[in-house]
């Protein structure tokens, strides 16, 4: 759904975006990680065609949208870091702006304002003009405002930004239901929290270049030469089980507590299996077992080197 291709944006003497190349397909959630000054956000722009590239191509399902601006506008629903609304308007009356802007059926457009109002928990200030709104609704309407035509791709840039805690929960819902309903959606941060658990992939950005890129599993492993294991046993097993794990010549760093204890291991998630298996057949009482994964600011701490253009 979202292609980027040998993506070059040169600022005078400043290098923007270095060759990106990016493919995203249908029903992903890419995050988009980097410092500010990495280039997120002239990524997110050439993508939706606000800014030319200097080089390479942007392409929206299958549109150009250099080429075919218009009808790719019609795929991509687009919130930038800092957006402009119009303050002497209503709530509703700026998203039927909007509506009639994408061209939606006149039939259509009430029903739906109700519904994207509704779905950004705006409803006690429909009739309220826009500059009465604090900056956390004023985003949530931008938000609004990007979804009104149904796009099949979201484009977010820094969504998450002026919004407080419950409604940073409300906006996740939302972005993780248009998922579930075929969307695509690419969101950059710098807050890295905000796309735990969140995003399917991520892409970790610096000095205009994708540093990595790929399902959270493919750059976890990626980044790690071992998996941290954590795993606890009723107490009388200790002996037993420190012989076991020591016979597994891929098992290092066995650190155990009478109960509790961590070692890493440097087979691949399918490998664990059978290291567990062995456990139970020596008489082991295993009570918990598995991989500790890293989060996303772990991943991001050790791969980013944290430079700027």
């Amino acid at each position: 759904m979202i292609e980027l291709v040998h993506l070059r944006k040169e600022y005078d003497n400043v290098l923007a975006v270095d060759d990106l190349t990016l493919t995203i397909p249908r029903g992903e959630i890419f995050g988009l990680i980097g410092p500010n000054g990495a280039g997120k956000t002239t990524t997110i722009r050439m993508a939706c065609g606000l800014l030319v590239p200097t080089l390479g191509r942007a392409l929206i399902s299958g549109v150009d949208v250099a080429q075919e601006p218009e009808r790719a506008q019609q795929y991509i629903g687009y919130l930038s870091d800092f957006f402009a609304v119009y303050e002497d308007l209503k709530v509703w009356e700026y998203l039927d702006f909007f509506a009639h802007a994408y061209k939606m059926p006149e039939p259509e457009i009430p029903a739906r304002i109700a519904e994207v109002i509704a779905q950004v928990n705006l409803e006690v200030k429909r009739d309220a003009m826009i500059r009465g709104l604090s900056r956390g609704m004023k985003q949530r309407l931008g938000i609004a405002r990007a979804i009104i035509h149904r796009p099949k791709v979201m484009l977010l840039d820094e969504p998450a930004s002026g919004l407080d805690p419950k409604a940073r929960l409300e906006l996740r819902n939302l972005l993780l239901s248009l998922r579930d309903q075929g969307a695509t959606i690419l969101i950059s941060s710098h807050i890295l929290t905000e796309l735990e658990g969140f995003c399917t992939s991520i892409g970790i950005m610096e000095k205009g270049r994708m540093v990595r890129s790929g399902s959270i599993e493919e750059v976890t492993a990626a980044a790690a030469s071992t998996r941290l294991v954590r795993l606890s046993w009723s107490r009388d097993s200790l002996a037993t089980l420190e012989e076991q794990l020591r016979k597994d010549v891929r098992v290092s760093d066995v650190n155990l507590t009478p109960g509790l204890g961590t070692f890493r291991f440097s087979g691949t998630e399918e490998d664990l299996a059978p290291v567990l298996a062995a456990l139970v057949q020596a008489n082991v009482q295993v009570r918990s077992f598995g991989e500790v994964k890293q989060t996303v600011e772990e991943l991001y701490m050790k791969l980013s080197t944290h430079e700027v253009m």
